[in-house]
């Protein structure tokens, strides 16, 4: 710490030349080097990167990322291939979004941790990096890059990427209802979901965004928790995670009118709660059951509970109603728009509870809650960098030549 190549890092990722042969490493470094005893000392890498602002370097950072990532995923499409095909992959296809064989059967693609920590470390200390994000580049000029044209046409940031995250968010959700279930991955997804719905309210953002299919997914979600609720309650209090998707439809139903695009997507959202009316009621009755006994569940069930007073009023409200509509018009089963012409003509009956805080989050700091996360993910990277790192690509003193120039 005492002489800095800090400087020297950042030249290196903004020429062509030197990222293309040393991008990689340069950012490896970086992450190692902000994260150096950084919870027990002041770590003067983490101030100078969160000032960075030269345009030049940020985008060689990103494009290093970008590459490091895009070269992930690609194994994980190879490895996914190379599991597919016959009837029995076929089957285990079409099960698997319900209940996903253990973790040592997946496919097995050694996760890129380091450059994971160098996208968080660069989002995380410096907000000029996330504009690097929010945009495309017209070429990402390194050694072994694929020749595919890029498109250069920018992306806008708001009208892009909360869309974006949304439909990322929607995918793990349908994707990782399994035996190992990883509920606190599931905490955070539910939890950036809520964030970016809290911003959207704070701004007045009506994005045209498909809605249903993240309640649908929401939904999807209660009825695996409820359907294995003795196999999770064994390692996880499921009801925090309850709550939290609760508390999102809470947050549609007392605010959607401030964020959701038009009038026709609030109805929607009262369609899809009282067609699956049945998976809260079902809910409703498995908190009402926990709360109700001594246990160490009852107070976060309870909660529950009382978080489902709105999605039950409007259940309770509605259903009737549908019915009475069904039954004068001889309908046995009424059609989509029917059901939400019931609904439009039927809101001024309908009484709500004020819900206090749906819009407040707790903002998030590494430290202290994070901190052994960190401790043990940066001694897995040292562990690895050691491991794997070799000069043998480069003569060591061509290297120290090229290093010996940079100022």
């Amino acid at each position: 710490m005492i002489n800095s190549i800090f400087e020297a890092i950042l030249q290196i990722l903004s020429d062509t030349s030197s990222r293309g042969q040393h991008g990689y490493d340069a950012v490896v470094l970086l992450a190692l080097l902000v994260n150096y005893r950084k919870y027990e000392s002041v770590n003067p890498y983490i101030v100078k990167l969160s000032i960075v602002d030269d345009e030049p370097t940020l985008d060689g950072m990103g494009m290093v990322l970008h590459q490091a990532l895009t070269e992930y995923n690609r194994q994980y499409k190879d490895k996914e291939e190379e599991n597919q095909g016959g009837f029995f992959s076929t089957l285990t296809s079409m099960v698997g979004s319900m209940f996903i064989a253990d973790a040592e059967e997946k496919l097995s693609v050694q996760t890129n941790e380091a450059i994971l920590l160098a996208l968080y470390e660069a989002v995380h200390l410096n907000r000029n990096f996330i504009t690097v994000l929010a945009q495309s580049h017209p070429e990402i000029d390194m050694a072994a890059t694929s020749t595919t044209p890029t498109s250069t046409a920018p992306t806008t940031p708001l009208g892009t990427t909360p869309p974006a995250l949304d439909n990322l968010m929607v995918e793990f959700i349908v994707t990782h209802m399994m035996k190992d279930f990883p509920m606190d991955l599931y905490l955070r997804c539910v939890q950036i979901i809520h964030k970016l719905l809290c911003y959207q309210k704070k701004c007045r953002i009506r994005l045209h965004y498909t809605w249903r299919e993240l309640w649908s997914a929401l939904i999807n979600l209660l009825k695996f928790l409820l359907s294995n609720e003795t196999t999770l309650l064994a390692k996880h209090n499921i009801f925090q995670l309850a709550l939290l998707v609760v508390n999102l439809f809470n947050m549609f139903i007392t605010y959607g009118d401030t964020f959701l695009p038009t009038s026709n997507s609030y109805d929607e959202l009262y369609y899809e709660i009282v067609r699956m009316h049945q998976v809260f009621d079902n809910l409703y009755c498995m908190v009402l059951r926990v709360s109700t006994n001594t246990g160490q569940w009852k107070e976060p069930a309870s909660k529950v509970t009382h978080a489902l007073v709105n999605i039950r009023a409007i259940i309770n409200h509605f259903n009737p109603k549908i019915e009475s509509y069904a039954a004068v018009n001889h309908i046995s089963q009424l059609s989509e728009e029917q059901v939400l012409e019931v609904v439009r003509s039927n809101y001024d009956t309908l009484t709500l509870k004020l819900q206090d805080g749906l819009d407040q989050f707790e903002r998030y700091s590494e430290q202290p809650k994070e901190a052994a996360f960190f401790k043990e993910l940066v001694r897995s990277i040292s562990l690895n960098v050691r491991k794997n790192v070799s000069l043998n690509t480069l003569s060591q003193d061509v290297l120290l030549k090229e290093f010996s120039t940079i100022s």
